[in-house]
């Protein structure tokens, strides 16, 4: 028998040897690169969420801070509040339930033309006989016309206590020449009948003292006086002040301003 084996059979082995190096070959060569599944498109996410591009609401130009709405005042009427004006300026005024203006006052604020300030004033004119429904106000002037602007209102009631110091003449916004004469009358009750009348600048300066003398020291009476107003005073308001000093201990007390314009 011949043991030799043929061409064809010695080169099976062989070949089922490199088949079975291939197999693993290939389960490990790499695939083609998954596909995504999201939208992300390579580059960084757009933020879409809305932006705050307001400005906060600026606040009221005028507020008036006290007396509190419907309260009892008493005159002198004191008020006080906020403002952001031109210039800071602004007005005071109080009116009676047909309108009619009682008092009236310019005021100036600790700053304004876009920085809010505060201000505070007294309107000082005879009391009522009567309790009265009454209307405070506050606003600013147009620069443009002198039309009322940025007006606010507060409903009060005015009582008919009368102050220890009432001045009739000059009323509030009364006009006075420098070098000229002012008539100025009214009643009080002061101890000792002696008080003091005093004529100050914007400033709160005094250019003027008088000290006046009333009818009596026990009841309120009559008073009367003669102010001689200094010839170089500059145009603008002044007060025209009536005020007693304590007899405990000097301070000032019951001032009664009225708002004069020297022009």
């Amino acid at each position: 028998m011949n043991s030799s084996r043929s061409p064809r059979s010695g080169r099976r082995p062989t070949a089922l040897l490199a088949a079975l190096l291939v197999l693993p070959m290939a389960a490990c060569a790499p695939g083609p690169a998954p596909t995504p599944t999201g939208t992300n498109s390579g580059t960084a996410p757009t933020n879409t969420a809305p932006t705050n591009t307001e400005t906060p609401s600026a606040g009221p130009a005028i507020t008036i801070d006290s007396p509190v709405a419907d309260s009892p005042v008493t005159i002198p009427v004191s008020a006080r509040g906020t403002a952001d004006t031109v210039e800071a300026a602004l007005v005071i005024d109080l009116l009676d339930e047909a309108g009619q203006t009682l008092c009236v006052r310019h005021l100036t604020a600790t700053s304004g033309s876009g920085t809010a300030g505060t201000w505070q004033s007294d309107l000082a004119f005879p009391p009522p006989e009567n309790e009265e429904a009454v209307t405070l106000r506050a606003y600013e002037l147009s620069a443009e016309d002198g039309s009322e602007t940025n007006v606010v209102e507060r409903s009060l009631t005015l009582t008919p206590e009368r102050p220890p110091i009432i001045i009739t003449t000059p009323a509030c916004g009364a006009s006075v020449a420098p070098g000229g004469t002012l008539e100025v009358t009214g009643r009080a009750m002061v101890p000792e009948a002696q008080f003091t009348l005093e004529l100050r600048d914007p400033a709160g300066a005094a250019v003027l003292t008088q000290q006046v003398l009333a009818a009596s020291g026990t009841e309120e009476s009559d008073f009367s006086s003669t102010l001689s107003v200094p010839a170089g005073l500059a145009a603008g308001f002044y007060d025209l002040v009536g005020f007693d000093n304590s007899l405990k201990d000097g301070s000032v007390q019951y001032e009664f301003p009225v708002q004069l314009l020297v022009q």
